[in-house]
């Protein structure tokens, strides 16, 4: 039973615990499926003690647990006062309708209920905008982005770990029933530093006077992903260090598949394409493991192929 008493205060001081996401999408699904991309530098995280980073706060939550504790031995009176005292200290930036909750708790049940609470309603990260993708309207000008992005997220495994000061790629979309712009751990979203492939397309869809199309594949030996649908940016058995062809009327473009099996081809025009893999060592030796097949790429659009590679016979 004790556990579950702590568990709101518990929280607040322990690392989160990871998230399971059920996929992770390309980029170019990401932008898609978000009402606003962009770049920006986190302002504020309120309320602040939800901030891991907000290394001011330690002392204070271990003041918090010793008087929590405390109640728990001796359930006084005088203890559940002292155990108030110390929340308001902790946190100073408590909205004004719960600080009221907070001072009309009776017990220490409605204190657990308050905070249970507060953890749900997440964290409100404040950015300055350096450069906008995307806003609801993709043809929005330019005149019109605006300087401040307000977003939340969760608290806990699933939302993002902001830290104010740094500089992030986000990916939010409007929840339905709030209208309030959100994001998670489960999108794309992550430190500037960090988003290098994501912002090779962003580059291209962001350039509204030229081609923005994309192309993003997979080189595999599991012979399943010839007809099971694939929507994320891994995939099981990768074939990697092959050569790549996208032909198109225009002529050929050629990539190399990664480590991971993947290969990309951005700022493509419209319309129809081959795409195939070669052996390594191409084009000295020329030797088709895969295709050629046939895609279309819409008008910045993104297309997607996975190219299966029969797995060589031992020698």
């Amino acid at each position: 039973m004790k556990l579950t008493l702590l568990w709101p205060f518990a929280l607040l001081a322990q690392p989160a615990l990871a998230c399971k996401c059920e996929m992770t999408l390309p980029a170019c699904k990401e932008v898609a499926y978000s009402n606003a991309v962009f770049i920006g530098t986190v302002e504020s995280v309120t309320p602040t003690f939800l901030s891991r980073w907000n290394l001011e706060q330690r002392p204070s939550l271990n003041q918090l647990t010793q008087a929590n504790e405390q109640f728990l031995t001796e359930r006084s009176t005088s203890n559940l006062t002292a155990l108030k005292d110390t929340l308001r200290k902790t946190f100073p930036d408590l909205p004004p309708d719960d600080r009221r909750k907070l001072d009309a708790a009776k017990t220490h049940q409605a204190l657990l209920a308050l905070f249970s609470t507060v953890l749900d309603h997440g964290k409100h990260v404040r950015f300055r905008v350096r450069t906008v993708f995307r806003n609801g309207d993709d043809d929005a000008d330019d005149d019109e982005t605006p300087e401040t992005f307000e977003v939340w997220t969760p608290f806990g495994g699933c939302g993002y770990d902001f830290q104010p000061g740094e500089t992030y790629l986000v990916y939010a979309s409007n929840d339905e029933e709030t209208n309030i712009m959100e994001t998670d751990s489960c999108t794309r979203t992550k430190r500037l530093s960090d988003a290098g492939p994501d912002l090779a397309y962003l580059f291209f869809y962001h350039d509204r006077e030229n081609p923005a199309g994309r192309l993003e594949g997979f080189t595999t030996f599991d012979p399943r992903y010839q007809v099971q649908p694939h929507e994320a940016d891994q995939i099981g058995s990768p074939a990697p260090g092959l050569t790549i062809e996208l032909k198109s009327g225009s002529g050929s473009r050629y990539t190399t598949s990664d480590s991971s099996g993947r290969f990309v081809f951005d700022g493509l025009d419209a319309g129809d394409f081959k795409v195939a893999a070669y052996a390594s060592g191409f084009p000295e030796s020329i030797k088709l493991l895969s295709g050629p097949k046939q895609l279309h790429v819409d008008t910045r659009g993104c297309a997607s192929q996975v190219l299966w590679i029969p797995k060589p016979a031992p020698e």
